[in-house]
């Protein structure tokens, strides 16, 4: 057999090289050690290529922030323009993972979601990306979904937070209020929350026009409230914010010690709450009013604590935690 070219060397063969083909030749083995250790420690590509041409590039303009709008309203093929009110519309780059399972047959509750490609979703998959801890990415504060309740009225709910009770959770707010209910006709806020008869009913009435598929993902909350020093407690499928949970701290209700704020609602104008004519409205928290016992806290149309007489009908915009 023939030799090849690299036979003809040895370790020590002599070979006559000019100094600049010298310089060329160990410059070009620095470049490429220099790029083997820069894929070694996952830099940048920019960077690595800027180092290996010696040439600055344009830092690369930032990416406008990809709206998201679910779309889970009974007969529809895909999701809504994208945006929010208020530009309260969060980011979402969904990893490929968190799409559908292969050959999933999609009913009428299916969801689209606008980003650079559309996909569908339905609530077992919302979950889904919640349980794989990928919500805080995927479905982030402010991400919005519509869909349609059993009466055929729409329904629009927000996320308002990620691992916020506890890691693996995300809670979600009715920001268009699904009707006006008193707390308690006799004007009493005994018992706080779990002592409001009247809303506790009308809390019912609401689940029941839930889409079953999203009644089957809802998780039990429980709300706690400080009424006169007490503990009081009680679990729900739906439940209302708290003044601490709206605003970050308490003018007119006790704070319970455990409370915290919704990412969502740290600007005021995100606790703007609307009815189904997108007029802003004032609606319940969960808690009584420290210094009557006849009222129950309220954020007002413009999203500020306030406090009603407990037979008003306000707005009611309840949330729900999916696990």
């Amino acid at each position: 057999m023939g030799k090849s070219l690299a036979d003809l060397f040895t370790p020590e063969t002599d070979i006559v090289i000019k100094a600049s083909e010298l310089f060329a030749v160990m410059q070009e083995a620095t470049k490429a050690e220099l790029l083997l250790n820069a894929a070694k420690c996952e830099v940048p590509h920019t960077y690595a290529r800027q180092i290996a041409t010696g040439i600055k590039e344009e830092a690369p303009k930032p990416q406008t922030p990809v709206s998201v709008n679910i779309d889970l309203s009974s007969g529809k093929d895909s999701g809504g323009a994208a945006g929010a009110d208020d530009g309260a519309a969060g980011q979402a780059e969904r990893a490929e993972n968190d799409a559908p399972a292969a050959g999933r047959t999609f009913g009428s509750g299916s969801v689209g979601i606008v980003r650079r490609n559309e996909q569908r979703v339905e609530w077992i998959d919302i979950q889904d990306i919640i349980r794989k801890g990928r919500a805080g990415v995927s479905l982030p504060p402010g991400t919005e979904i519509n869909f349609t309740l059993k009466n055929g009225d729409p329904a629009q709910v927000v996320i308002v937070g990620v691992d916020h009770y506890q890691k693996g959770d995300a809670v979600f707010w009715f920001r268009r209020i699904v009707g006006r209910h008193c707390m308690n006709r006799n004007d009493s806020n005994k018992g706080g929350f779990s002592g409001a008869e009247d809303m506790r009913e009308y809390l019912e009435e609401i689940y029941s026009l839930l889409p079953d598929e999203l009644q089957n993902v809802i998780a039990l909350h429980k709300t706690v409230q400080k009424i006169d020093g007490e503990t009081v407690e009680c679990e729900d499928r739906l439940f209302l914010v708290t003044e601490f949970e709206g605003r970050g701290d308490t003018i007119y209700s006790e704070y319970n010690g455990v409370g915290k704020q919704f990412p969502f609602f740290k600007e005021r104008r995100n606790r703007i709450a609307y009815d189904a004519d997108g007029d802003p409205v004032f609606y319940w928290t969960a808690d009584p009013s420290a210094a009557t016992t006849a009222y129950f806290c309220a954020f007002d149309a413009s999203g500020y604590s306030n406090y009603y007489a407990a037979s008003s009908e306000g707005g009611f915009a309840p949330l729900f935690v999916i696990e």
